[in-house]
């Protein structure tokens, strides 16, 4: 007896041989998952990257509706499409096939074919591509956040990116990697305690997570994390190409000499793939809008890349990398300007493993070394008494590993999808100083490792996932503390090592009650560690010998308490024929035990002195702090126009009113930030103009002992204007003005130089694949 299985493979199969050899070849060619679907998807859009490809495949497969509306599964095919797609395409396209073989086709019906898509857990997130970036073409590290919801920075007169997410920043708050590599270098100063390193013109596009995350890469964060990529060879060697070149030459005014990047890539063999790209910039001191000169505001920028892609089977891939900065740059502080050297190298290794025939196995795999040394030399300088020119090396390295492994199976009318693994990274500190004074940066080692799982259950229109996160950290070091009575550390050389855990839950509830539209909540703890500086901080203040800084090894772990309501639209062909319309959105509430924030104390004068010791350490604040708001960005694209919006406003209150530490606080971010752009394609798009609206309300930070009310720094309203040409299929012109109208302001209030006023950029892309 024939079953009906057996029936449909035989009548399949005389169909393909009734069809010409074409379409033939081309149905049996059709995907066998629908992640492969959203990936060919990619490839169709023209000028895709690498990483832009990336994102086109996760929104095809896993756009609002798409992961948990689950059928049953047909053991009788491995085929994974969505719901209401058939083997060919959609039910209607199988008919219109169909009706068009000629007489002697098979005509069969059409059959849906019942599978699983990759599942995705929702959390408040924003993508970047590089495409988004050149076109408002980024000279600053600190230009590619503007537009992303709920991230801010701080400008402190440095090149490096200092990150706020949801009012939360330094320490490791917000966990900022390169390549999936962490960026964890710190040197306290009065500036970001937090510095991280990238060269714009090498990035291929970033991905933001904001609030917790309880899988890979959230071990230690508790605000977010950012993963910048840079460029690979499936950027720089276009789909179904050997070869690519490319090249960018910038110029510009405000003192801006010029930059370029030059980048090559070649697949050697079908699996094995080579790309490299070098960068230079050379610019001066820039002035402010109101025509003031910046000192110490130039840059001396190298950097460069290498990268090996190689696919060892079916499934598999394995890429290595390194990223290599250098800069000449400086910097001027509180008056005081200093000249720094950074060097900032790093090593990747990275392993996926997705058989297309077990579901549950989808392995991931990455180590990492970063290392990076910067050179500051001070002049002296006279404060309470003169401080000597001085010269201080700070090194960090940083060590890391992670694996995780995802596996999807059905509970009965229930798809499960279990995520599962692990990540440890350890950073070692080491601080030089002529002087003497390398306690305020102090030498010490600092271990975290996270064993975490995550459960995601989708029945129909609903997904209800859980996740449980293991956080643990050791650290260790010494110094000499100058001043006793203020912490449990007594005067004189000290040692000591700490440690905790913590075990973090998560729950995160989805409902998509219409294809393209889901609406999730979320709630969840999160854990981070105390930082080297901030238990081992010793020594005193350059030519302020009275104002001492005091180790505190009794500091407790941050711990947040945070929810997050949101929603996700993604919609298609809605105003005109290929268009799309896009809207994130959320509203989140955080609270934080044990925020850990640096306060001033007095002492009794010094034997022969009649200055009271002033001391300063890091401790954990009593009470609660809090930070809630909304973020949401809005997109719109089509053949002839572009626009974006986006609005974040951020509330964040200390338990406390009188703030009388030095560095970052909570409040760094204005309580309101915006930024929009729109433009046009014309021409066939080959010409693009636009313009970008950058605006922030004042900036309020906590009183200081002594200072009634609140420090303010003025809010600002700031436009930009782009346009890029095609000349050839090669050739591209481009020109960007910043600041057209010249206004002079500050990002933050803590910020410690003015921006740039009016910039003008120009210059020429050129890509060529073979």
């Amino acid at each position: 007896m024939i079953t009906k299985r057996r029936a449909l493979f035989l009548s399949s199969a005389l169909a393909l041989t009734a069809l010409p050899a074409k379409q033939a070849s081309a149905q049996s060619a059709t995907p066998p998952s629908a992640g492969n679907a959203a990936a060919n998807a990619a490839d169709r859009v023209p000028g895709t990257g690498a990483h832009e490809k990336a994102v086109v495949a996760r929104t095809s497969a896993t756009s609002p509706g798409a992961p948990i509306q689950m059928a049953k599964l047909d053991t009788a095919s491995r085929a994974v499409l969505p719901p209401g797609r058939t083997v060919g395409g959609t039910r209607k396209e199988a008919a219109a096939t169909s009706a068009a073989q000629n007489g002697d086709a098979i005509a069969l019906p059409s059959v849906r074919v019942h599978g699983v898509t990759e599942t995705t857990v929702p959390q408040a997130s924003a993508t970047l591509t590089r495409k988004d970036m050149l076109r408002v073409n980024p000279t600053e590290p600190y230009m590619i956040l503007t537009g992303l919801p709920g991230v801010y920075f701080q400008n402190d007169g440095s090149p490096a990116l200092a990150i706020s997410i949801r009012g939360m920043q330094d320490f490791g708050r917000v966990n900022v990697m390169v390549d999936g590599a962490r960026q964890n270098f710190q040197t306290s100063n009065h500036g970001a305690n937090g510095s991280v390193f990238v060269d714009p013109a090498l990035l291929a596009g970033l991905d933001v997570a904001r609030g917790t995350v309880s899988t890979a890469d959230g071990a230690g964060a508790i605000a977010g994390v950012v993963n910048m990529h840079t460029l690979g060879v499936d950027d720089l060697v276009a789909s179904g190409k050997r070869y690519g070149v490319m090249a960018r030459a910038l110029g510009g005014s405000n003192n801006y000499d010029g930059s370029g990047v030059v980048g090559a890539g070649v697949r050697v063999r079908p699996w094995l793939g080579i790309a490299a790209a070098f960068s230079m910039r050379s610019s001066g001191d820039y002035e402010d809008g109101a025509g003031t000169r910046v000192p110490n505001s130039y840059q001396r920028l190298q950097s460069g890349l290498f990268k090996i892609d190689i696919k060892p089977g079916i499934g598999q891939s394995l890429t290595l990398g390194t990223v290599i900065y250098h800069n000449q740059f400086g910097q001027g502080t509180e008056g005081i300007a200093t000249a720094n050297s950074i060097q900032n190298n790093q090593g990747n290794i990275e392993y996926r493993f997705t058989p297309q025939d077990n579901k549950l196995v989808s392995l991931h795999v990455k180590g990492y070394v970063v290392s990076t040394g910067l050179d500051n030399a001070t002049p002296a300088y006279r404060a309470l008494t003169m401080a000597a020119a001085n010269m201080t090396r700070y090194d960090l390295t940083t060590l890391g590993f992670e694996a995780d492994n995802t596996s999807q199976f059905p509970l009965g009318p229930v798809l499960a999808s279990l995520n599962y693994g692990g990540e440890y990274y350890h950073d070692s500190v080491k601080t030089k100083d002529q002087t003497g004074y390398d306690g305020a940066t102090p030498s010490g080692g600092r271990e975290v490792g996270s064993a975490f799982t995550q459960l995601a259950l989708n029945w129909k229109i609903i997904q209800l996932t859980g996740a449980l996160r293991y956080d643990a950290y050791h650290l260790s070091g010494g110094g000499v503390n100058q001043a006793s009575g203020f912490t449990s550390v007594p005067a004189g050389a000290f040692h000591t090592s700490t440690s905790s855990d913590a075990v973090n839950p998560k729950v995160t509830l989805a409902v998509t009650p219409v294809h393209g539209l889901q609406l999730y909540g979320s709630y969840g703890l999160g854990f981070r560690p105390p930082s080297t500086t901030e238990t081992l901080m010793a020594s005193s203040h350059p030519g302020l010998g009275f104002l001492k800084f005091i180790p505190n090894p009794n500091l407790a772990p941050e711990q947040t308490y945070g929810w997050e309501a949101g929603a996700k639209l993604h919609y298609r062909d809605v105003l005109a024929e290929g268009d799309k319309i896009e809207f994130d959105g959320d509203y989140f509430d955080t609270r934080i035990k044990n925020y850990i924030a640096q306060t001033r104390v007095i002492g009794r004068p010094a034997p022969g002195s009649y200055i009271p010791v002033y001391g300063y350490f890091y401790q954990n604040m009593a009470g609660n702090t809090y930070t809630h708001g909304f973020e949401g960005q809005a997109k719109y694209d089509n053949r002839f126009v572009f626009a974006t919006l986006s609005y974040t406003n951020t509330t964040t209150k200390l338990p406390r009113p009188d703030y009388t530490g030095f560095g970052a606080i909570l409040t760094t971010p204005p309580r309101s930030v915006l930024a929009g752009t729109v433009g046009l394609h014309l021409f066939d798009s080959k010409l693009s103009v636009g313009a970008r609206i950058r605006a922030a309300t004042q900036t309020l930070g906590q009183p200081k002992s002594g200072t009634p009310g609140f420090p303010k720094q003025g809010g600002y309203v700031v436009f930009d204007m782009f346009g890029a040409y095609q000349i050839t299929k090669q050739i591209q012109m481009f020109v960007n003005a910043d600041n057209v109208t010249n206004r002079r302001y500050y990002t933050s209030q803590i910020s410690s130089i003015p921006n740039q006023g009016l910039t003008v950029m120009g210059g020429l892309n050129f890509a060529l694949s073979r």
